[in-house]
């Protein structure tokens, strides 16, 4: 009888833990199913569903004839899923050999017990099915695209470059990376328990939206050509460096902007400051005499002035006590404005800018453009460096007048000067020519617009007649084209080093147009820094002018039409 009262005692505890058990487990089900339901969906959700960014293709970037500068090019992301992959060190070790990164580093990031982490955001195709092939564990391979330059250092100071992140560093195509970066789309996938992704359960898809086409002014024919001269032109002087720029006067349209040495956007994690620099836009500079043209637009225009009026040279002049030196020591006796163009006179310039005083030098440097950057559309435009109007004493306006003193770019001076061949009228200068959709369509143009017009048509005219003489008879006559006029102006100028002017380290510049009568551009040599026996402008600069504007000649098949004389007695005369 005991023993049957065990059992029934013992069969009604385990009947009642069994029912404590039961309840325990039924609440638990109820808080898994529906108290946490929520949360551990997340959970697994992050397991195993990830969303992979995928970047638009870029825009290209091409020049005025649609040859392309920079395109996307199909490329592949290497991704990870480190809580998967069983051995960190050995799979590091082993994409090492195939990604731009070290064994360490890549075992710190496989060690990191994450989900998900961006190992390379672009490698080429090759590199992606090697990888593909070893079949590693938590390790994928995802399409993706990258920006190539197929002309290497074609323009590159010009065109920039893109990073690892997919943005613009530089050059256009960091000043219109929003046209050119389109808009990324997504891709929602589950993964398997290695972290790979299962295209057969995608939950999502957006595709990406490739960027816009950005067409330059620039012709890519001009472009190389102009490099190729100041490449040698830097070198033949043991320069420091140069830039070269052609600009339609007519419309402000920039048809080549060459600098050296440059750099190659494929491979700029080897460049130096030195070769991204672009100096066109980004580094002020003492003009030198190719400003001359700016200080006898205001002496003509404000009729203080005629070609015709005479100047007593004697090789320097003494400013409030100060004696300032012409580049000629002895200087030319009594000479003409026009020949004082001609020759370079320093001192005729000195007298033109104090006549012309300061209120109303600073006018026509305003109305020159010298007081903002250039807006030519490019990054790191500087607007120069000026003395304030009001701390201006007469030494500083006479130095002003032949180009010293004062900093400017070399776009901002070839803009000034541009109003010459252009009949006193100033255009904005600019390096876009359109947008385009990715299937070509124009989106928008830019077109030429008026920036101001500094000087009257007969004032442009005047200049234009003196410049042409300078460039058949004076200082640029290693700058002409036989066969061809002409119209230029020499450049020397003494840079500013520690806050005073050197003696020994040069701006070496030849600024010229043509072919005259009717100007098709004008274009700007400006060599820095040169070292040894050839600094002045006519040495170093006009050489290299003249190379260039021999293929520009050939290119747009404009036949030689200039006497032996080679236009002394200009088309152009002045009344």
């Amino acid at each position: 009888m005991n023993t049957r009262k065990a059992v029934q005692h013992r069969a009604l505890w385990t009947l009642l833990f069994t029912a404590i058990f039961m309840v325990i487990l039924v609440v638990r089900l109820v808080i898994i199913q529906v108290a946490d339901a929520s949360d551990l969906q997340s959970y697994a959700r992050n397991i195993h569903v990830h969303k992979i960014i995928l970047p638009a293709a870029r825009g290209k970037i091409v020049d005025r004839n649609g040859s392309v500068l920079a395109m996307d090019v199909p490329t592949y992301q290497i991704v990870a899923a480190p809580k998967y992959v069983n051995h960190p060190a050995e799979t590091a070790k082993i994409l090492a050999r195939y990604l731009p990164f070290s064994s360490t580093l890549l075992r710190k990031v496989l060690s990191d017990n994450s989900w998900y982490a961006l190992l390379d955001r672009s490698v080429p195709a090759s590199v992606a099915q090697k990888i593909q092939a070893l079949n590693l564990t938590g390790i994928s391979v995802v399409q993706s695209t990258g920006q190539e330059y197929p002309n290497g250092t074609l323009a590159s100071q010009v065109i920039g470059m893109v990073g690892a992140n997919g943005k613009g560093l530089a050059g256009i195509e960091y000043e219109d990376n929003s046209i050119l970066s389109g808009h990324p789309g997504y891709w929602v996938v589950q993964t398997d328990a290695a972290g790979n992704p299962l295209p057969q359960w995608q939950e999502a898809y957006k595709a990406p939206q490739p960027g816009d086409t950005v067409q330059l002014t620039i012709d890519a024919n001009i472009e190389a050509d102009a490099q190729k001269w100041l490449k040698w032109g830097v070198k033949r002087a043991h320069a420091l460096n140069g830039t070269v720029i052609v600009l339609n006067p007519h419309t402000g349209s920039v048809l080549a902007l060459a600098n050296w040495p440059n750099f190659n956007p494929n491979n700029y994690y080897s460049a130096t400051p030195l070769q991204m620099t672009d100096y066109a836009v980004q580094d002020p500079v003492p003009p030198g005499s190719i400003f001359k043209p700016v200080t006898a637009s205001a002496g003509l225009g404000l009729g203080l002035f005629t070609p015709n009026s005479m100047f007593d040279t004697v090789g320097y002049k003494i400013v409030d006590g100060v004696r300032i030196d012409d580049w000629n020591p002895v200087g030319w006796g009594w000479i003409t404005l026009t020949r004082g163009l001609e020759v370079s006179s320093d001192q005729v310039f000195m007298d033109v800018a104090l006549k012309v005083g300061v209120s109303e030098m600073y006018h026509y440097i305003k109305m020159f453009g010298f007081d903002h950057p250039s807006n030519v559309g490019l990054p790191g435009d500087s607007s120069g460096v000026w003395i304030p109007e009001q701390n201006v004493n007469a030494v500083d306006l006479a130095t002003i007048g032949f180009g010293q003193g004062m900093a400017v770019t070399p776009m901002q001076m070839i803009t000034a000067d541009s109003t010459i061949p252009n009949h006193g009228t100033m255009m904005q200068p600019h390096i876009v020519k359109a947008i385009l959709s990715p299937s070509g369509k124009v989106l928008k143009t830019f077109k030429p617009r008026v920036e101001s017009r500094p000087d009257s048509v007969q004032v442009a005219k005047e200049i234009e007649h003196m410049m042409v003489l300078e460039a058949t008879q004076g200082t640029g006559v290693p700058a002409q084209v036989p066969g061809y006029v002409i119209g230029g102006k020499t450049g020397t100028a003494q840079k500013i080093v520690n806050g005073r002017t050197s003696n020994t380290l040069f701006v070496s510049s030849y600024m010229g147009f043509g072919p005259v009568p009717h100007p098709k551009f004008i274009m700007l040599v400006m060599i820095n820094r040169p070292i040894g026996k050839l600094f002045y402008g006519d040495q170093v600069s006009a050489p290299v002018w003249k190379h260039i504007a021999s293929y520009m000649f050939k290119y747009w098949k404009i036949k030689p039409y200039a006497g032996p004389v080679n236009g002394s007695q200009p088309f152009v005369k002045t009344k």
